[in-house]
């Protein structure tokens, strides 16, 4: 089978490292509280404009893009898919991954070198513009993804219609559910999916 994996969110934990890293931060310089932490994005989280998010990612996109470390069994989950001879896609729309020139660059190398850097080895990476809801429907339909997993609701429901996909579980997809939506809470539960889907 063809299996998309997402990044933030599903080989990171993107929402913990908000919650763990922001609150010091938004206290200190915005005197910000936590407003709503089942949410996904971090302007959402803490009710905050663009202008303080962007300053919030200027001082913790470097720690998260190098540092943030790989799911547990992730690595042994994606190695253990493709042993089992099934094609894997990492299909991203981290931010700025599609810009043109030093900053896209910068974004998609960093990304490589991560996940090379995490021992999780895959057959293409494919970049979705963040700016477009369903770039990752259109990933999924070029690259015949039989399997999705993904975290973000925008996406699960623009992939569920055309592929099979597995939820990470997280407070802010819970109403994520259909007939080819399954959720799981783990690497292992994502394993044990995918095997049960042959």
């Amino acid at each position: 089978m063809n299996i998309g994996i997402d990044v933030d969110g599903v080989l990171t934990d993107i929402h913990s490292f908000n919650l763990r890293h922001a609150p010091p931060f938004f206290k200190k310089r915005f005197n910000r509280e936590v407003i709503d932490d089942s949410k996904l994005d971090i302007r959402d989280v803490f009710a905050c404009p663009d202008e303080e998010l962007s300053k919030y990612w200027r001082k913790h996109k470097f720690a998260y893009t190098v540092f943030i470390p790989a799911r547990k069994r992730a690595r042994k989950t994606v190695r253990a898919l493709r042993k089992d001879g099934h094609k894997v896609y990492i299909i991203s729309k981290r931010v700025f991954t599609c810009r043109k020139g030093f900053v896209g660059k910068f974004m998609r190398s960093t990304l490589r070198t991560w996940l090379w850097r995490k021992g999780i080895r895959y057959s293409e990476i494919i970049f979705c513009d963040s700016e477009i809801a369903d770039s990752k429907k259109t990933a999924c339909l070029a690259k015949d993804i039989d399997i999705m997993v993904d975290d973000e609701p925008v996406n699960i429901e623009a992939i569920a219609p055309i592929a099979k996909v597995i939820c990470f579980d997280t407070s802010y997809n819970r109403e994520c559910v259909g007939d080819n939506i399954k959720r799981a809470q783990n690497w292992d539960e994502v394993y044990r999916i995918i095997n049960n889907n042959k």
